[in-house]
């Protein structure tokens, strides 16, 4: 719960590739997701299953969780499964206000620190 990945994810052929998370697939890896953003461009080989958020996601467990468009490369956000919750929005959406859902007491956004998209407060980038 409130988590952000900014780096670009590249997978091989045939690989499961998200921007936050490759799979969350239940009974293994049945993971609740809330209130995360992923910014980093994805990619993968041949025959990959690719998501902007999620590669694939089995689980019920997700809600408002955003990805983003222009840096991910892709308008999808669930490469295979479930997409509720999980929604797009572009770099300026994101550098523009905190996304629904995002409390202000865990989440701030300022410009200049973070590239003015959302951080933890106590977790916060350096200036």
């Amino acid at each position: 719960e409130g988590t952000y990945a900014e780096g670009a994810v590249a997978g091989g052929a045939g690989l499961i590739v998200g921007g936050s998370l490759g799979e969350n697939a239940y009974p293994q890896n049945d993971y609740y997701i809330q209130l995360s953003y992923s910014t980093g461009a994805v990619s993968g080989g041949n025959g990959s299953i690719v998501g902007g958020f999620i590669g694939e996601n089995d689980s019920r467990y997700t809600a408002d969780d955003y990805w983003d468009t222009t840096t991910s490369g892709t308008k999808i956000g669930v490469g295979l499964g479930n997409e509720t919750s999980i929604t797009g929005m572009t770099t300026a959406q994101l550098q523009s206000g905190l996304p629904p859902g995002f409390d202000a007491r865990t989440w701030r956004e300022t410009a200049g620190i973070n590239d003015g998209l959302p951080y933890l407060r106590r977790n916060a980038p350096p200036k």
